[in-house]
């Protein structure tokens, strides 16, 4: 009789039956698609702030360089006042940049445009390496026909068939 009361305790302290593996795959899945979209969402957003954080940069830049002479907001209006023709004109520097140095996000946007660059030139350089090496292929190629005759350019860029030994 303890035997038949300890079953029935264990039956009913286990757990509820597991999902079905299909149910928690499919879950899995939605949730990973979910991710991947978040993620692409992310890049983007960050790649516009980027965008802007340089717009900001290069309009602050285009506004200090062109009010440098008569005075702006930053250094003030000494020169609506006082209008010296041989006053020499006064550089900003980027200490003058109130508006890209106040912003929290600019060194790292800085940074994530400056990663890209180095990117994208590296893999222009890759890509140019390969194809510098397909031409090469190409030409050796091309140089070389089956009767033991190469091509040739004369000085006035024809092309002239010689007989030389092939390298290969």
């Amino acid at each position: 009789m303890t035997d038949a009361k300890e079953t029935n305790v264990t039956t009913q302290n286990s757990e509820p039956p597991a999902e079905p593996p299909q149910v928690t795959r499919q879950k899995y899945e939605e949730a990973k698609h979910e991710l991947q979209a978040l993620l692409a969402r992310k890049k983007q957003v960050d790649t516009n702030l980027i965008n802007l954080e340089n717009a900001i940069y290069a309009f602050e830049g285009s506004y200090l360089e062109d009010t440098q002479q008569n005075g702006n907001i930053i250094r003030g209006f000494d020169g609506y006042l006082t209008n010296r023709p041989d006053r020499r004109k006064p550089k900003f520097t980027e200490l003058d940049r109130l508006f890209s140095l106040s912003s929290s996000t600019y060194q790292k946007a800085l940074a994530q445009k400056e990663e890209k660059d180095q990117d994208s030139s590296q893999d222009d350089r890759s890509s140019a390496s390969l194809s510098t090496a397909r031409r090469e292929k190409k030409r050796k190629l091309k140089g070389h026909e089956s009767n033991g005759f190469r091509k040739k350019k004369s000085s006035a860029g024809r092309e002239i068939m010689s007989e030389d030994e092939l390298d290969v």
